[in-house]
């Protein structure tokens, strides 16, 4: 029943703000008329319905897609943090003289770290 009613709620929202941005009636500054051609072969065929009832499917796609995206990729790719942080931990160990050897000169030595400190 909540389920319902919330469903409902989103529903009524979403043709409410459908209806106000893009069915309605344009402000007169930002009017144009569009249709002055419409009698000539290849202009807008404005009045169609033909697509309009998969705005909202197309539009929640795309939110679904910038969330996984943005919330699930990076909240997965984060699940390992501390086991592959003890794991590089541990390399650099076992490595430390091959990596100090890598870097014995130029700006990434010790000794030019010094310096600059």
């Amino acid at each position: 029943k909540v389920a319902s009613a919330a469903w409902g709620a989103l529903k009524g929202t979403h043709g409410f703000v459908q209806k106000k941005l893009f069915e309605g009636e344009a402000p007169t500054l930002y009017r144009l008329r569009g249709d002055k051609y419409a009698h000539c072969y290849g202009s807008q065929k404005r009045g169609e319905q033909n697509l309009k009832w998969l705005a909202p499917y197309l539009t929640g796609g795309v939110l679904a897609g910038m969330a996984v995206f943005f919330i699930v990729i990076p909240i997965s790719f984060n699940n390992n943090y501390t086991a592959a942080k003890k794991q590089y931990e541990a390399f650099e160990r076992e490595n430390a003289q091959y990596l100090e050897n890598q870097f014995d000169r130029g700006q990434f030595s010790r000794d030019g770290r010094r310096r600059s400190e």
